[in-house]
């Protein structure tokens, strides 16, 4: 048998020694004071440094998507720490607390992805292949990822996320094609669904190059920033538990929302 080396990680992003750390090939000590933190982010990820519009794009979308107050990641966030976890795990469960319906970016850029690839299999325009997907996922009752928010109706990060993008350069065939979407919805539903901030950044993401879970690992670390503010805030402001009678609020885990009134189970038994 051929004698196998020894292990070691193998890896393209980087390496170190006792005298320095190299990061994609640069020292890292050149990168720092020189560079943004969102173009870091681009280097470490994509392996390149970005153009100048594209890091400031980056940037841009770090500063839009990393707080959004109450949302299911920081009340996740805010219940871990209530019962008294520590700041990296109540970040962690709130990390874990962003999902398929919440602060995901791969999910519409996967959408818009799917358009192109239909248009190239079919021989269509891009935006007919935009209208018969926003048809064919209304006909099912599909969720479209991207588009709507409860809360805004009309998100007010698309406007200036996508204003940024214009202005930079930056959008190219996916922003046009989440248009389009976008445009196609007044027909299939009689009423305009908008694109929504995270749908935003999928479409803006791609024309940028960025792929799907690289969006989605954008997402987390900007909103990281968030989570640590509400865990530290919670901590340091509100007593644990968030069951306290002595608050100037009712409490989410106050014993008045837990007796018999709210209580729609079996009537009491014996064994």
């Amino acid at each position: 048998m051929t004698e196998k080396k020894p292990f070691a990680w193998e890896t393209a992003i980087a390496w170190k020694n006792k005298d320095r750390i190299v990061v994609r090939g640069y020292d890292v000590n050149e990168l720092t004071g020189s560079i943004s933190f969102a173009e870091h982010f681009h280097l470490v990820l994509r392996g390149e440094l970005p153009t100048p519009e594209v890091g400031r794009m980056t940037d841009a979308i770090m500063v839009n998507m990393a707080e959004h107050a109450m949302s299911p990641s920081s009340a996740t966030v805010r219940f871990a720490t209530s019962g008294g976890a520590e700041l990296n795990s109540a970040v962690a469960a709130g990390v874990a607390g962003i999902g398929k319906l919440h602060g995901t970016a791969d999910r519409p850029a996967e959408l818009f992805l799917s358009v192109a690839r239909r248009a190239e299999e079919e021989g269509i325009s891009d935006e007919e292949a935009a209208g018969k997907v926003v048809a064919e996922m209304r006909a099912v009752k599909e969720r479209m990822p991207g588009f709507h928010h409860a809360q805004h109706i009309r998100d007010p990060r698309t406007v200036r996320l996508m204003e940024l993008s214009d202005k930079l350069g930056i959008t190219g065939r996916y922003v046009t094609i989440a248009r389009a979407m976008e445009d196609a919805t007044e027909e299939v539903f009689g009423r305009r669904i908008w694109i929504n901030g995270p749908g935003s950044m999928g479409c803006i993401g791609l024309d940028m190059g960025y792929e799907p879970l690289q969006l989605k690992a954008l997402f987390i670390v900007c909103r990281s920033l968030s989570l640590c503010a509400h865990s530290i805030e919670e901590m340091t402001r509100e007593k644990g538990w968030r069951a306290s009678s002595n608050s100037h609020m009712v409490q989410p885990l106050d014993l008045a929302m837990q007796g018999p009134d709210n209580y729609d189970g079996p009537e009491d038994r014996t064994l």
